[in-house]
């Protein structure tokens, strides 16, 4: 059982008895009638934990002070002060492009069909800030631009997965470095989750397809880079949801490198935080932190990159990545958990204007994403996710014409059989 004053965490602290290896199951009333409530209470108990340690952090903002640390290259944090304050800037004039994309796979036993879209979504906002004119790429009406495939090879589900991953990310990005060749005037780019290509080990997939695609990737999204270093546009990552704890574990590694004493941190000293951080993610620990209209620290994040540049196995990738990646958590509006944010900067930039960097791109997202108390993603965001999003009918549309071909040619799709159970 979880105590709130020293929180005792090993291998069998959550283990109740639904869940012993000794019993191969409980009826439905000694569930409802002890474990519920018995893993209720447990959970309540870390969550009092929980807010003690970010009760800890907040009280002690000023002595979690950074300045020390964030000089040595291997430290990503890179701003001295966990979290800042950042104000709302004027948007009127300027052109906010943001894209998404969506897919579906039909599986059946000897072939799978694909269905990806791709669009772009352009905002211009007038001078009040809040009204916009609003254009879309490449359909004028922000619906039409869709790929069809057929994976006729045996694969692994996986490697499917990962393909049709690739080729949407894909459609994306060379969507995006289409729309900057024909526009002069778009200031920032939004996309809807990460700026960097992941997971970066399938540019060493066994499966040569895989591994020549991604590596394509990788080339269109350098193009991506430089285009917009060129046209001095600010690309941006969105990423509304992430389980990640990269920050939150560069926090537990400076309060021990702070060294906490009775005199200096104590709070910390009363909680065992180094295991206790691993029950957070970033965006819970920063949803308890920070306020509306407030930022984390930058810190340098996908070196994945780093590594594979370091062992020399592809040599062009500082050819294609000369940059370094940050993220930031911003907390748009007051009911909704914050955003994490990521951008890039010039290897050579240092950290100060990588700061910098970040809290203009704060000012620029906080009145755009605003509107709603209660979901604080950026509006251009928003439009894009729901434009290419697939509606039941246009799947039915595609996939009852493909279905209506093959039939008049003889052959029948046969489902998967956990699809055509009969009972």
């Amino acid at each position: 059982m979880l105590k709130t004053n020293s929180i005792k965490v090993d291998d069998k602290e959550f283990d109740s008895a639904s869940n012993s290896l000794n019993n191969i199951g409980l009826t439905k009333e000694q569930i409802l009638l002890k474990d519920l409530k018995y893993i209720a209470q447990e959970y309540v108990e870390l969550e009092e934990v929980k807010d003690k340690f970010c009760t800890a952090i907040l009280k002690n903002l000023n002595d979690l002070d950074f300045s020390d640390l964030i000089k040595y290259p291997k430290y990503n944090i890179k701003e001295t002060q966990i979290k800042k304050e950042v104000s709302a800037s004027c948007i009127s004039g300027l052109n906010f492009v943001s894209v998404d994309g969506s897919s579906v796979i039909k599986k059946f036993m000897n072939v799978d069909f694909s269905f990806l879209k791709a669009l772009a979504v352009k905002y211009y906002f007038y001078k009040d800030g809040k009204s916009a004119r609003i254009e879309y790429y490449p359909d004028l009406n922000g619906f039409n631009n869709y790929s069809i495939q057929g994976n006729f090879l045996n694969r692994d589900e996986n490697l499917v997965q990962n393909k049709i991953s690739m080729d949407m990310t894909f459609m994306e990005i060379k969507l995006l470095n289409k729309l900057i060749n024909r526009s002069t005037d778009i200031d920032f780019i939004i996309i809807d989750g990460s700026i960097v290509p992941t997971p970066i080990n399938l540019l060493f997939s066994q499966d040569f397809e895989i591994s020549k695609k991604y590596d394509e990737l990788l080339k269109e999204y350098h193009k991506l880079y430089s285009n917009c270093k060129e046209k001095g546009i600010i690309l941006i990552g969105s990423i509304k949801d992430t389980r990640t704890s990269a920050l939150s574990h560069l926090l537990r590694d400076t309060i021990q490198l702070l060294k906490p004493n009775k005199d200096y941190l104590n709070d910390f000293i009363k909680i065992n935080y180094r295991k206790l951080i691993d029950y957070f993610s970033d965006l819970e620990l920063f949803n308890k932190l920070l306020k509306k209209s407030e930022r984390s620290c930058i810190f340098m994040c996908k070196r994945e990159i780093d590594k594979i540049r370091d062992t020399g196995i592809k040599k062009e990738i500082p050819y294609y990545f000369p940059l370094t990646f940050y993220a930031f958590y911003l907390k748009t509006v007051k009911y909704d958990t914050p955003c994490r944010i990521e951008f890039f900067t010039d290897e050579s930039t240092n950290f100060k204007k990588a700061a910098e960097k970040a809290d203009l791109i704060s000012s620029m997202l906080l009145p755009i994403s605003c509107l709603n108390e209660r979901y604080g993603l950026p509006i251009p965001q928003i439009e894009a996710h729901n434009r290419a999003v697939f509606k039941p009918h246009e799947i039915n549309l595609l996939f009852n014409n493909l279905t209506r071909i093959l039939n008049q040619n003889g052959i029948n799709l046969l489902e998967k059989r956990r699809a055509r159970r009969p009972f």
